[in-house]
């Protein structure tokens, strides 16, 4: 994977490509983090989606004290999501295994691109291999984000309302199932 280490020049590569920042902090005997390297990395898909879809930058927890800071970072690995000024739109903390770090990837990337009105974008990465995240824990919200970008994009009320519906039914018990309600 091509990590810069360098987070002005995370920025300009970013603002270049327009494409999101993807921060990993880490520190020296990260359980976590080892544990990243020996399974979540080495996964093909893996790399191919980060290195297509972000520009990676790889700071220090404890060394790169003044951008934890700015960040509330307090957790290793963990991942935030930036645009080309450094502001952050999404977090998460700790490891993941390959097909739920996917699903965290594009997350991330919807986050961060929905407020930019990237939504194309957003649904054209999701879609990629959706269909074989089914069992993860992280495939409800990766729904909604997805049907937070259609919404926006075509103001299709119904079919909005269709994703809800069908998340309440299959995923009851998912966070996503229980924050969105209306009259009926």
């Amino acid at each position: 994977m091509n990590w810069l280490t360098n987070l002005d020049q995370a920025k300009e590569e970013s603002q270049k490509t327009r494409k999101p920042i993807l921060l990993q902090f880490e520190m020296d005997n990260c359980g976590g983090c080892k544990k990243l390297y020996e399974e979540t990395y080495p996964n093909p898909e893996v790399v191919k989606e980060m290195n297509e879809w972000f520009v990676l930058l790889k700071l220090d927890l404890i060394k790169d004290r003044e951008i934890r800071r700015e960040l509330s970072g307090y957790w290793t690995p963990s991942f935030y999501f930036l645009d080309y000024t450094g502001k952050s739109y999404y977090n998460f903390n700790g490891y993941l295994p390959p097909e739920e770090f996917r699903l965290m990837l594009r997350i991330g990337f919807s986050e961060s691109m929905i407020p930019k009105g990237k939504y194309d974008e957003v649904i054209k990465i999701i879609d990629k291999d959706l269909e074989s995240f089914k069992e993860s824990a992280l495939y409800p919200k990766v729904i909604s984000q997805r049907g937070i970008a259609g919404y926006i994009k075509t103001k299709d009320n119904p079919a909005f309302r269709k994703t809800l519906k069908e998340l309440q039914d299959k995923y009851p018990d998912s966070l996503e199932a229980k924050m969105y309600f209306w009259d009926e």
